[in-house]
């Protein structure tokens, strides 16, 4: 029994490494001045969801932060921009992190997400951008 219980817990261990190492490849970082961004989508390929939400950190050693709230938006393949919904971090400081949420409808099928954080710095903008997985639709009916 103890081999089988071993064996369990180190595909387990494995499955759970793998997980976190898809989550963190999501992890984008930018430098705008001395501003320093990570941001790391949460439910991105869950076209069900209502929202596209994100964790978002900052961190500056000069100045303050911006209102991540006021400052961001989500640009989706064809030009279509959003404003988000919801900022869970606070406002000012040097440290900032929380979860920004955006709508989730018309999220698209595929192509490009790109979130951006205006003038982090007072003057640049951060630009960050997902590519939406490609889904190929097995179609059994044999139709052209």
């Amino acid at each position: 029994m103890k081999p089988v219980f071993l064996l369990l817990v180190v595909v387990v261990s494995v499955a759970a490494g793998a997980e976190d190492r898809a989550v963190a490849s999501l992890t984008k970082t930018a430098q705008v001045g001395g501003v320093y961004v990570s941001v790391t989508p949460l439910n991105l390929t869950e076209r069900g969801s209502a929202t596209i939400d994100f964790t978002v950190a900052l961190e500056t050693h000069s100045g303050s932060l911006p209102d991540v709230l006021n400052s961001a938006s989500l640009i989706r393949q064809g030009g279509g921009e959003t404003q988000p919904l919801t900022w869970s971090g606070g406002k000012g400081g040097h440290h900032l992190s929380g979860k920004l949420s955006f709508p989730g409808a018309g999220r698209g099928k595929d192509g490009v997400i790109t979130m951006v954080l205006k003038r982090l710095d007072g003057r640049g903008d951060a630009r960050l951008e997902w590519k939406l997985p490609v889904k190929s639709v097995n179609n059994s009916a044999g139709g052209t």
